[in-house]
């Protein structure tokens, strides 16, 4: 289930622990020192402002700078409207130092001009600090690897006493994938966020390691009164930032993949676009994003118009950062719902308009809300406050989370953007009635609703009396015709505990869809559920034509316990006229998952009802399950007479990772009749299975098929596919044909990998001169597989008939990885040193930032640049809609930095996310596989390679281990002349805007 509670309000375990060496001090004597080089610093601020450009109508206004505000990683507002700022000195450039010298400040305008005249130190002595939020009483902070509470009950600036961790287990080994940003829902939880670099496993302090919830790039969510704590939705890479909009749809901003994603509960999110891997081996697709275009000029979308136009026309870079749905009530209408997010590497705040259609909402993207001419500009937190205005942070350095040439810690700025002049609000609604908290529900600037609804929340927990405060939401949300007020006035009632649950089911009738969705969560925020609100729910699902509701069903449905799931979900997948909604598919297949695992024959019994791609779901999950159950689905395949329903049964069974299964006779019957089937779909897919499970007489009919140069390729990849799945006798000398006859030869190739066979190791040699580019490259995967080949290879290269040149610096760290060392010697010797020391690597990137200058860069070949590209990059990276994404898309990173590019390019490994470490496995006979991780089942791994995607039984892996290097190989500069290293980096720097640091 969806829901994982750590500790109920009646198991409460907090502890106070010291952060600094002098906890919550108030000190402003700290002196922070730059580790960038000495003759890089930022312009002034006043400089800095100049460089600005947001639209018509709107003022900037420097409302503080240095030395007042350092390093703002993270702003919030009280509930007086104060601004208080984190600011995180022990951040060292992707890493963090164990330094106690982060603090809090509190800044006030008390003049209405803009500025942050008053200023106030709450508490420093922090370290690791990334995220803050207001309320209950004190301040919630971010510090891995805590989730802390520094309390002030009587709100006098003060800290109450040392801060009382909620939470532990949050890496240390994250760097700038951190746990950071908090922000409070409409449910009355305190959101957060996590990266990809390392997992974390969090849970109450005490808790043994085996209840701790593990975590990476996610949404996670804890209710500051009852302690629960759960993962709302995991996936993307880095999400960056997170609102909700003004009916309570949380959206979420990420870097590296698509910018924009629809927080839905229970949610798995793609993590890298082609790559399946998930830690839940069975959930078999991932989410999509919202965005329906891109903030760089990638090919994925429209790609005559983008691609090689330029990122800065089309929104800066793929490194997105904080979001901000505008909803203050002082801007234009145009902005109101606009979806703001600072683009790290375009130096500006990108701007999306939020639309919901039938299918779910989508991202449009609309023009730059700001621009900064200013290379240090790096926005970090957006908040609309009281005035309806925002305040903007820029924490202003040259670098960002991949830099490591130092960090300007001397530096950062907080801007006022105001429509029109900046003004004053004076409030305080800490000291308001709670009428006065409940009328602000229909205020014009969310920001007012938002602390409103909190302190409700507060005065319910520490069991005030809410009776009047039930009395007008009720009367509120009766009296309003707008949906938005009447949700203000379900989320304030959720907040103190005032309804109950025949009055949600009430709410499943309104006529507003977002009503109807937020009454069935907050129906399944309950530990338990009702029979008859079951059933209230099942008629929803069978009625209700709204895709946002039946979107809702399916995330909710998590929260069921499996056995009763299926009466809701059928009725939403059965709907045909939502198949084409991919997210929907995957949202109903997270729910049906466990219920196919506990009862695969009713499952098998439904298939009428859901779309083909949950057929071919569920036929794999019934395959991956142990023991015979898989024969259900050709006792089914039996009992069907519609081809699609055959297609996509045998389709799921071959997809599955199980190991090769044992059919009985009659199921092998029907696999050779359906090899015959008329309809041309079932056949071909009958034909895999046939080949890795099929009698006899039927591999000798797919023999003759597959050299049968009149034969399909599709289909004679299939037959090679399950021939090679079965390793069928007489396999060795199939592949040695297809050589010979140049069909199928790359497949054929990779085939040959997987067996242990001397003899076709001198047909490739023999063959090698004949095969294209291609045919070449999979021909050396196949002779650095195994230690015998590769010495075979390294002989080839001795006798000039290979060149050394032919190896790529990938496929060079492959023949390392024997671990052999006169196999090392001898690659060395012939190829070059793989593994440079650090400093060799700090020398080199040095040595080229001196060669790489301007006019060099100038005086290239940039069709050299592309091919070389291709060659060495392109297996792995897309840039300009050319090749693959197993690496991050290179047309939206920060090309214009010739450091950045030489840094990761020549130290790959200084900064690696987990899902992109260096996977190394080693099969019982001697085959080494390296690559990344893709996923892991119940029996064995999937490897994925710079070429090809390969399923590795657990019975035949001797050895498996995750490196801290990434798959990206050193060396990779080293085989190319310095003409071509030029004509490289020309290409992979062609349209961006070059720019170098400024110097003051």
């Amino acid at each position: 289930m969806l829901h994982r509670i750590l500790a109920g309000a009646t198991a409460v375990l907090l502890i106070v622990m010291p952060i600094g060496k002098v906890p919550c001090a108030c000190s402003d004597d700290f002196v922070p020192v730059n580790t960038q080089p000495h003759d890089e610093s930022p312009l002034s601020p006043n400089e800095a402002i100049q460089q600005l450009t947001v639209p018509p109508g709107f003022e900037i206004t420097l409302a503080a700078a240095e030395p007042e505000v350092q390093q703002p990683i993270a702003i919030t507002y009280d509930d007086r409207g104060r601004l208080w700022v984190a600011e995180s000195y022990s951040y060292n450039g992707s890493k963090f130092t164990d330094e106690p010298h982060d603090r809090i400040l509190i800044f006030e305008d008390t003049t209405g001009n803009g500025v942050l005249d008053r200023r106030t130190v709450f508490c420093d002595g922090l370290t690791h600090l990334t995220g803050l939020e207001i309320g209950f009483g004190g301040v919630w902070i971010t510090a891995p690897p805590h989730l802390s509470f520094i309390p002030d009950k009587n709100l006098d600036d003060v800290p109450d006493g040392d801060p009382i961790v909620h939470l532990d287990g949050w890496s240390l080994k994250a760097e700038h994938n951190s746990v950071n940003g908090l922000d409070w829902g409409p449910d009355g939880w305190l959101y957060g966020r996590h990266g990809i670099k390392q997992p974390s496993r969090v849970g109450r302090p005490g808790t043994p390691a085996e209840q701790r919830v593990e975590l990476s790039c996610c949404i996670w969510r804890y209710h500051p009164i009852e302690h629960q704590f759960e993962v709302v939705a995991d996936g993307t890479i880095n999400p960056w930032g997170l609102d909700f909009d003004e009916h309570g749809e949380g959206f979420l901003t990420t870097s590296v993949v698509d910018h924009l994603w629809h927080l839905i509960p229970g949610a798995h999110y793609e993590r890298w676009k082609d790559r399946g891997t998930h830690p839940d081996p069975y959930a078999y697709e991932l989410m999509s994003a919202t965005c329906d275009h891109l903030h760089w000029a990638s090919g994925q979308f429209d790609k005559q118009s983008r691609v090689a136009a330029g990122n800065l026309d089309h929104g800066g870079g793929h490194s997105h950062c904080d979001a901000m749905i505008y909803l203050g009530g002082r801007w234009p209408s145009q902005y109101h719902g606009a979806l703001m997010m600072s683009n790290i590497h375009g130096r500006r705040i990108n701007c999306d308009r939020l639309l919901l259609d039938e299918i779910g909402y989508r991202g449009i993207h609309e023009k730059d809300f700001l621009v900064a001419n200013d290379p240090w500009f790096r926005a970090v937190s957006m908040e609309y406050g009281p005035d309806g205005d925002v305040h903007l942070t820029d924490w202003s350095d040259n670098g960002e989370c991949h830099d490591r040439d130092g960090v300007h810690r001397t530096s950062g700025r907080i801007y006022k953007i105001s429509w029109g002049s900046p003004r004053r609000v004076s409030v305080d609604l800490q000291n308001a009635s709670d009428e006065r908290l409940v009328e602000y529900q229909t205020h014009h600037n969310e920001w007012f609703v938002r602390h409103a609804r909190r302190i409700l929340q507060e005065r319910a927990a520490a069991g005030n009396d809410m009776s009047h405060a039930d009395e007008m939401l009720r009367q509120m949300f009766q009296e309003s015709d707008h949906s938005v007020v009447q949700l203000r006035a379900i989320w304030a009632l959720h907040a103190i505990n005032r309804f109950d649950e025949s009055w949600l089911n009430e709410l499943l009738i309104n006529p507003n869809e977002h009503v109807r969705c937020w009454a069935l969560r907050l129906i399944l925020e309950k530990d338990t559920v009702s029979q008859s609100t079951l059933h209230e729910i099942e008629s929803l699902a069978k009625r209700d034509r709204s895709g946002l509701v039946q979107l809702t069903l399916a995330s909710s449905m998590q929260r069921i316990p499996v056995g009763k799931r299926w009466p809701t979900l059928l009725p939403v997948a059965e709907r045909s006229d939502r198949w084409q909604s991919d997210n929907l598919q995957r949202m109903i297949w997270y729910a049906l998952e466990p219920e196919v695992a506990s009862d695969p024959a009713a499952a098998l019994n439904r298939l009428d009802h859901v779309s083909s791609v949950i057929r071919r779901w569920i036929a794999r999950r019934i395959t991956e399950m142990p023991g015979d159950e898989f024969e259900l689905i050709f006792d089914k395949l039996d009992r069907t007479h519609r081809s699609e329903i055959m297609a996509d049964l045998l389709e799921g069974f071959n997809q599955s990772s199980a190991e090769l299964k044992t059919l009985s006779s009659e199921s092998i019957a029907t696999i050779e009749r359906l090899i015959r089937h008329p309809n041309a779909d079932v056949r071909l897919v009958a034909v895999t299975t046939g080949a890795s499970v099929g009698g006899e007489r039927t591999i000798q009919e797919f023999r003759t098929l597959l050299h049968d140069s009149a034969t399909g390729l599709e289909t004679a990849q299939g037959i090679l596919s399950g021939m090679v799945r079965r390793d069928v006798n007489g396999l060795q000398d199939d592949l040695k044909r297809l050589f010979t006859s140049g069909r199928l030869v790359v497949p054929a190739l990779q085939a040959a990998a997987t067996l242990k066979a001397s003899s076709l190791v001198q047909s490739v040699l023999d063959r090698y001169p004949h095969f294209d580019d291609a045919e070449k490259s999979a021909a050396i995967d196949f002779l650095t597989s195994r230690k015998p080949n590769a010495k075979r290879l390294l002989d080839a290269i001795e006798q000039k008939t290979i060149p050394p040149s032919a190896l790529s610096a990938e496929q060079a760290r492959q023949v390392r990885a024997f671990n052999d060392v006169d196999l090392t010697k001898r690659l060395e010797k012939l190829w070059g040193s793989i593994r440079p020391s650090p400093e060799d690597r700090l020398t080199q990137i040095h040595q080229w930032e001196q060669k790489l200058t301007t006019v060099a860069l100038e005086q290239t070949d940039l069709t050299r640049g592309r091919y070389l590209f291709k060659q060495h990059c392109g297996n792995c990276h897309r840039l300009f809609g050319e090749g693959e994404t197993i690496g991050p898309d290179l047309t939206g990173s920060n090309r214009g930095s010739l450091h950045y590019l030489l840094s990761n390019v020549i130290d790959p490994s200084a900064s690696v996310p987990i899902d992109f470490r260096l996977a190394v496995v080693l099969t019982l006979d001697g085959r080494v596989v390296t690559g990344i991780l893709a996923g892991r089942s119940a029996s064995g791994l999937t490897i994925k390679t710079a070429r090809e995607t390969v399923n590795l039984p657990d019975d035949e892996i001797e050895s498996f281990d995750l490196l801290p290097q990434s798959m990206m190989p050193d060396g990779l500069l080293d085989p190319l002349s310095d003409r071509e290293v030029r004509d490289l980096f020309a290409w992979l720097m062609q349209d961006a805007k070059i720019e170098k640091p400024s110097s003051k």
